[in-house]
């Protein structure tokens, strides 16, 4: 059976009183969102505390005697000397180049070139489009076809490349186009 709790007795048999609501000091229509007084003492104190931060280093400095007009003894004016320039004149470096020995090519040695396996493919096209791309970024790019373990493979070669420095920058620019280059004898 429902029971009607807004009209409930208490324990003595009597009806008990609800008290009636109280409404809030300040309703949501008489709320007031802008309020003058405090406005004007947080301007006049923020504006304080910016003239203070301003203006306080010039108040707490001590002043400074005038010491222009005042003779300084010359024996106690320093004198600023660079040694540098005076002693790499007059020092002398001795190298050995002997240290360093450059290796002499041979004349009947071919100069060595330098190059790379940018990738390897079992599609003819996949490595067609790769030596294209390689091609668009001015790299020498070749397609090479070999036989290995009864398949037959396409790889693409980079180079040759007459020193090792040109070969590191291609490197540097396949791998910028996520290949895995590796070196070829």
């Amino acid at each position: 059976m429902p029971r009607d709790f807004a009209r409930r007795q208490t324990s003595n048999g009597r009806k008990s009183r609800s008290k009636p609501k109280r409404k809030s000091a300040v309703s949501p229509k008489n709320r007031v969102l802008f309020h003058g007084p405090s406005f004007s003492f947080g301007a006049i104190v923020g504006a304080a505390l910016i003239i203070v931060a301003a203006y306080a280093p010039e108040w707490l400095q001590v002043p400074q005697t005038d010491i222009t007009n005042q003779q300084v003894p010359a024996a106690t004016t320093p004198t600023v000397e660079f040694e540098f320039p005076r002693i790499l004149k007059e020092s002398e470096v001795k190298a050995d180049p002997s240290a360093y020995p450059v290796p002499e090519q041979s004349p009947d040695e071919p100069p060595r070139a330098f190059n790379i396996q940018a990738a390897s493919f079992q599609a003819a096209d996949d490595a067609h489009s790769l030596r294209a791309q390689l091609l668009l970024r001015n790299l020498p790019a070749a397609v090479d076809s070999r036989l290995v373990d009864g398949q037959l493979w396409f790889r693409v070669k980079v180079g040759p490349f007459d020193n090792k420095t040109l070969a590191d920058r291609a490197m540097t620019q396949m791998r910028e186009m996520y290949l895995t280059p590796i070196w070829m004898n």
